[in-house]
């Protein structure tokens, strides 16, 4: 299991972020790769709604979120003994925030207490675009780095196109909820799984993870 030192603790608290660079090797993203691609053809779609929760189709996906690297490294720096599996997400090539804006308020479930974003693109090593006054940018630097963000940290989210385009995995808490939120595309997706508004999540759609 791979975790963080009380140095890094310490920075992800006070400051709500933390990068980490060379999590996953190469061949790991490009796995990774191949795995949201192959799911978003066969869901015949290439966009927000499309890119959430890949995991459910791709096993691949789902061993990755769900191990010990990525689970750990979110129980750690949440300072939480357990958590569960909230989404993954695929940001599409182009997409972008108009105004800076909290990862918490993108999605429909209430009580996200850590952002993962993986870097998968070995193209993209720095944003590209002009950055806002406001926010952190949500691209690590470099292919196979993590960046370990507190859902209610700003945003700045500049418009790039690199050719994957961004991918991430969010965790909440135990007793989190699904709720109505205009802000999410994607957010009715939760319907097809028999939930309604205001219901806590369940085990049997959303794992609970440990260090």
């Amino acid at each position: 299991m791979l975790t963080i030192s009380s140095q890094q603790a310490a920075h992800y608290t006070q400051n709500g972020f933390l990068e980490l660079e060379g999590m996953l090797s190469p061949s790991e993203c490009e796995a990774l790769v191949s795995a949201i691609r192959q799911t978003l053809q066969k869901r015949a779609g290439k966009d927000f709604i499309h890119g959430r929760d890949l995991w459910r189709e791709a096993p691949l996906l789902k061993t990755t979120l769900l191990s010990k690297k990525l689970s750990g490294l979110a129980c750690a720096a949440a300072q939480k003994p357990t958590l569960r599996l909230a989404c993954d997400q695929w940001f599409p090539p182009g997409y972008m925030l108009k105004t800076p804006e909290k990862i918490e308020r993108l999605f429909s479930i209430q009580g996200l207490i850590c952002t993962i974003f993986i870097q998968l693109d070995p193209g993209l090593v720095h944003p590209v675009g002009k950055p806002a006054p406001l926010g952190l940018s949500p691209f690590p630097h470099g292919q196979g780095s993590v960046l370990l963000m507190k859902p209610s940290l700003l945003l700045n989210w500049p418009q790039v196109t690199p050719d994957m385009g961004l991918y991430c995995v969010n965790f909440c808490l135990p007793t989190s909820v699904y709720i109505q939120n205009a802000q999410d595309p994607a957010g009715v997706n939760l319907r097809k799984l028999d939930y309604g508004y205001g219901d806590p999540l369940r085990s049997d759609t959303h794992p609970l993870i440990y260090p």
